[in-house]
Order: C-alpha cells, then sequence, then structure tokens
C-alpha cells in the first residue's frame, strides 16, 4: 500500500547466514548521456563520477548533478584518498584525449585544471590520492607513472617518474610508500620507494584493488581475477565467473567485494567465491565502468550515463523462526512484523509472534492475547497501532497502546480477519472470511454492511477515508467513496485478489493467486501479465512507473513503467520460501516471509539507501529499461508503501 511517495531503493537480502547485495535501479534520465568511467564515494551521501567529454557529476544523498569540470577532455579516473580515508576538500581526476593527457583538482569549491608537468601524457587512465600534495597516475598509452607533488594551483605539479613495458590501466596507492599498477598483456608493477616490474600473468588487467599490504585484488579482460595474498599474485581464480572483459573491482572487506565489467556484468564476492549476478542484476547491458563502495552503500557506473546503486549489509538480528505474515515500518527505525504462532501456522498453539523493528533486528513481544495467527498489522504512529487475526473460525484483534499490546473484544465470531488498515487513530477497517468488514470509530470494531460473502484479504484507504478499496477471493473488488456503503467494483479476474496498493485515487495495482495482476487508470482495472504462475501476496507501489510484487516461492516482480518482469536475487533465496509482505517508508523497506526450511527463521529482504533523484536533461539518451530495484521519481512527492 501507499500512504507516502518514494523515489528510489535498494533492496539487501538477508536470510539466515546469507548476506547478498542486491541492486537497485537505472536511471530512465540520467544527468549525462556520455560514458562514466570512474566513481568514487567519500560517504553514503557525497560521490563522484567523471567521464567522456569532461563529464563531472555529483551526488549529495539525494541526486547526481552535472558540476562544471572546464575540461572537454575525456576523464578516466577520479580519487579522493585511499579507500576508507577519504579527503572530500581533496580530489583529483585524470583521463585524456588526442594524445594530451589532462588533469583537474577539487579543492572543496570548484574543479580546476592542474596539467602542469603533463608533457608527453597521453590518456591518463587512473589516479590514486595519498594527499592533497602526493597523488600518482598512470597513462594507459604510454606505459607513464606520474607522480603529483606539491599544493594544487600554488607551485605544484605532474613529474614522470617511470615507465612501464605496457600501458597501464589502474594504479592503487595503500600509502606513499607503497602501492600497485597493472595493465596491457597483464603487467603488474609495484612501489615500495620505487617504481619496479613485479610479475606478468599474461592477461590485461584493468583494475586493482589493495585490501592491505599483505591482500589485494585484480580484474581483467575474458573475465580473469587474480588474488595478491602473502606476496604472490594467483590466479586467474577458477572456474571463471563470467568471460565478460572486467574493468573494475572494489573490496567492501576482506570477506565480500565486488567486480563490473562490459555488457553490464556484475559480479559479487562473498564466502570465498565470486559468483556472476543474473542478466536482470544491473539493470543495463551497458558496459560498466567502474564500482565504489562506501559504509555498505555503493554506486557503479558505465556506458550512456548508466548509474546503478548497490548496497550489502549484514542481516539483522532477532528474527522469528515462524513465519512472517505482515510488516508495518513508522520509519527506518521503528516497525512491527506479525505471523503465525510460534507453534505453526493454524497450530494455535505456541507463542503469538508479534516481533518489533528497531532498525536493526527484530525483538519479539509477549503478547497476552489468545494464541493465533496475525495477518496484518497497520500502525498510526510509533505508539498507536492495530493487528488482526484469528485462529479456526476465532477472530483475534490487539491493539498497541501504552507500549504494550492488548486484545480488544472482535465483534461477533465465525470468521478470522485477514488485513486490517487505519486511516488515523480513529478510524480504521478490517476485513476478513465470509465478506466480513469492520469498521472502528468511536473507540471500537463495528460489523459493516457487506455486499459479499467471500473471504476478503486486502484493504487499501486513501487519505483521509473517503475513498477504499477492498479486494478478496474469486476476483472480489469493493469500493468505498464519500461516506457510503461498500460496492461491488467490476473485475477482470476470477483469481483470489490478495493485496492491493494505491498511489492516488488514478494510479493501483492489485495482485493475486497464479500471478494475477491488476491495474487501476482511474476508471477501470484490467488485467496486466505479470509472466509468472505463482500466488503474489502483496504489493507496493511507490510511484506510477515503479511498483513491486512478492509471493510464494521467493517471487519477486517489479512493474519499471512498461512491464513487470520477474526478479532472481543472487544468491538465490535458500529453499525459495513464500514472501507475503512488503512495506516501504522513505528510504527504507522490509520484506517478509515464510523460514526455508523448518525451525529457521523467517525470510527477511532488507531495503534500505539514499534515494536517488536524477534531474531531467534534455534529449538524453538514457537506458530506458529500468530493471533494479526501485528506479528514480521526485523526492518532493514521499510517500509510504505498505501492504
Amino acid at each position: 500500500m501507499v500512504r507516502k511517495s518514494v523515489s528510489g531503493i535498494v533492496v539487501f537480502v538477508t536470510l539466515l547466514t546469507l548476506v547478498a547485495a542486491v541492486p537497485i535501479h537505472v536511471s530512465a534520465s540520467p544527468p549525462t548521456n556520455s560514458n562514466l568511467n570512474g566513481v568514487v564515494l567519500l560517504s553514503q551521501n557525497n560521490g563522484w563520477a567523471v567521464g567522456d567529454a569532461g563529464s563531472i557529476v555529483h551526488y549529495d544523498g539525494t541526486a547526481w548533478d552535472i558540476t562544471p569540470s572546464g575540461i572537454t577532455s575525456d576523464l578516466f579516473g577520479v580519487s579522493f584518498g585511499p579507500a576508507g580515508s577519504e579527503n572530500a576538500n581533496s580530489g583529483f581526476a585524470v583521463g585524456g584525449s588526442g594524445g594530451a593527457g589532462v588533469a583537474t583538482y577539487w579543492g572543496g569549491a570548484g574543479w580546476s585544471a592542474i596539467s602542469t608537468g603533463l608533457s608527453g601524457a597521453q590518456r591518463l587512465t587512473s589516479v590514486s590520492e595519498v594527499g592533497s600534495t602526493d597523488a600518482w597516475a598512470v597513462d594507459g598509452a604510454t606505459g607513464g607513472i606520474w607522480h603529483w607533488s606539491g599544493v594544487p594551483n600554488a607551485g605544484g605539479g605532474w613529474s614522470l617518474i617511470s615507465t612501464a613495458s605496457a600501458g597501464l590501466n589502474s594504479i592503487d596507492m595503500l600509502t606513499s610508500t607503497d602501492g600497485w599498477a597493472v595493465g596491457t598483456g597483464g603487467v603488474i608493477y609495484h612501489f615500495t620507494g620505487g617504481w619496479t616490474a613485479y610479475t606478468n600473468v599474461g592477461v590485461t588487467l584493468n583494475s586493482v584493488f589493495m585490501i592491505s599490504a599483505s591482500e589485494g585484488w585484480a580484474v581483467g579482460n575474458g573475465g580473469a581475477i587474480f588474488h595478491y595474498l602473502s606476496g604472490t599474485w594467483n590466479g586467474p581464480v577458477s572456474p571463471g565467473s563470467t568471460s565478460q572483459d572486467l574493468r573494475s573491482v572494489f573490496m567492501v572487506s576482506q570477506s565480500e567485494g565486488w567486480t563490473v565489467g562490459s555488457a553490464g556484468a556484475v559480479l559479487h564476492y562473498a564466502n570465498g567465491v565470486w559468483t556472476q549476478q543474473p542478466p536482470n542484476f544491473a539493470a543495463t547491458n551497458q558496459n560498466l565502468n567502474s564500482v565504489y563502495f562506501s559504509g555498505g552503500s555503493g554506486w557503479a557506473v558505465g556506458d550512456i550515463g548508466s548509474i546503478i546503486a548497490l548496497t550489502s549489509q549484514p542481516q539483522p538480528v532477532g528474527v522469528p523462526q515462524s513465519s512472517l505474515l505482515s510488516v508495518y515500518l513508522s520509519d527506518s527505525s521503528d516497525g512491527w512484523a506479525v505471523g503465525c504462532s510460534s507453534g505453526g501456522c493454524g497450530s494455535g498453539a505456541g507463542s503469538n509472534v508479534v516481533a518489533s523493528w528497531n532498525g536493526n533486528g527484530f525483538v519479539t513481544t509477549t503478547v497476552a492475547a489468545t494464541i493465533a495467527d496475525f495477518y496484518s498489522v497497520s500502525m498510526v504512529g510509533p505508539s498507536d497501532g492495530w493487528a488482526v487475526g484469528g485462529i479456526g473460525s476465532t477472530p483475534v484483534i490487539i491493539h498497541y497502546t501504552g507500549g504494550g499490546w492488548t486484545q480488544v473484544a472482535a465483534p461477533s465470531a465465525g470468521y478470522v480477519l485477514r488485513s486490517v488498515f487505519m486511516v488515523d487513530s480513529s478510524d480504521g477497517w478490517a476485513v476478513g472470511d465470509n465478506g466480513v468488514i469492520l469498521r472502528y470509530s468511536g473507540g471500537s470494531w463495528a460489523l459493516m454492511s457487506s455486499p459479499v460473502s467471500t473471504t476478503l484479504r486486502g484493504v487499501f484507504m486513501l487519505p483521509g477515508g473517503s475513498d477504499g478499496w477492498i479486494v478478496g477471493d474469486s476476483g472480489t473488488i469493493l469500493r468505498y467513496q464519500s461516506g457510503g456503503l461498500w460496492t461491488i467494483f467490476p473485475s477482470m479476474s476470477g483469481a483470489d485478489l490478495r493485496s492491493i496498493s494505491m498511489l492516488d485515487s488514478t494510479h493501483g495495482w492489485i495482485v493475486g493467486s497464479g500471478g494475477a495482476i491488476l491495474h487501476f487508470n482511474g476508471n477501470v482495472w484490467s488485467a496486466v501479465s505479470g509472466f509468472v504462475s505463482s500466488n503474489l501476496n502483496s504489493v507496493a507501489q511507490t510511484s506510477a512507473n515503479n511498483a513491486w510484487a512478492v509471493g510464494d516461492s521467493g517471487t519477486i516482480e517489479q512493474w519499471n513503467g512498461v512491464s513487470w518482469y520477474q526478479y532472481f536475487p543472487s544468491p538465490p533465496l535458500v529453499g525459495n520460501p513464500n514472501l507475503n509482505c512488503i512495506f516501504i517508508v522513505s528510504q527504507f523497506g522490509l520484506i517478509v516471509g515464510a523460514p526455508p526450511s523448518p525451525g529457521s527463521q523467517a525470510t527477511v529482504l532488507q531495503i534500505g539507501v539514499p534515494i536517488p533523484e536524477f534531474q531531467e536533461t534534455p534529449l538524453v539518451v538514457g537506458v530506458v529499461l529500468v530493471l533494479g530495484l526501485f528506479s528514480v521519481e521526485t523526492v518532493a512527492r514521499k510517500r509510504k508503501s505498505r501492504v
């Protein structure tokens, strides 16, 4: 469901011991259509990318915007200091076109050319800053190794220190006395006060990243990956994960890393293995030229202005060992999840599963109520909310107030409640078996007139509560308007409809059994192909061009404004568990589902990175097909999504 709008989101897959990062998006309207060749992050909210024709774009935590560079030559590399120790007020970018190398410097206020001394440089492909007065660059055409010394724009300059036997494509300086450079034909050079040829691995290397003085990685053509450990470069890593040319590598830690390359190739390193991500992972088949991470959030950039967000994060703690059926977030660090009782769905045994979310994990709360399965939770705010469910034919309603959950009497019996939606603290709706519709008003729940007797599984009210929808079995769709009665609305489906999300009165989605998907255009609900047959249990819409649906057997689908497509997390979800609910609030969200196997924890997929906003650019040729998680919309219209 949607309460407030979001613009872009990245999903983390966290499942038991599985920690996997999953993508978000490629912008359909990037800030430039020039190839982007290098990227660096100073923090999760501050980054730079450089590219052809002097293109420089800056990320401020909200938007990637073009920044004047004063250069028309192609730029290939950018550095603001060693990874993890970047300096936001000191950065170098290098490049070259037409046989003339160039360099420019960021001093905190703007970019200015600093090409003094670069006579003879042709195509500077990479730069590594040690400090504002100490930086190194390499030449992909001549093999030149250039050193910057001195204060930029105040007497400093470049000097040619050494020349390799072949063109060099990447350089990484750990300190002022320790660094590595790699290049054409597999040459590897090491700096320990002077540059010397270290080894030749026989395949062109395009990027090097050193974790420490004793460990590092290099990647190159044909999917080659080499590992430096205790003095020896080992590889290529076998079996190879891809045949695509790999162009950039970045290690988040000793145990996790990323490499990107031609034709949208993305590889992830975890548990000692490099794994190529599926074709739809990067949301593009454009060449990806550079990748960089900061604080678990990363970006990859590539041809035709491609910009993709990547994220990795440890698993949440305290995940219940029970099937989670619903989740609601007040914000990224405050929410609730509910599910089947600890004795198993339908058992009425064990204890109630009601758990609070604190931003890092779950804390299960003791609830003094009938042991039941809770199918839905809806919060008015951090201190007021409701959850509904039941066992057998006995409805159970619990209310969160005063810091605890208490059971509230349900009208009558003979049904189980399947969904609840609170408009505000004094107005709400709940629906369930046998066409039951309850309304909360005046401090109590009461039965309302219903035009159907089928099971109702989802309710959604638009802001203000005067316009709402209910969906249920056998294609049931009901509408409520302006204080009137719930009436049957024409449906184009006979499926059991399980969830509804409305962006506004003219944009909505419904999902249900057998992969059923319906779209509302303000007048009619029409069937839309989702290309899956799995039951879809929950849908969340973030904009007219972005919606997500989750369902049985680990099914995840995205609407990109053109069509629905199936998304495959990598590594795959263990056991293909049923995914039951997705909820998104501002820049964060959760997907919850069943355990992958008996006795294990529930499935939790975590969403959370700064939301990017790409400024509209006239006549931009961008990547139109958006396949990553939650592409870009305006941040000004923030909406909350839930089901």
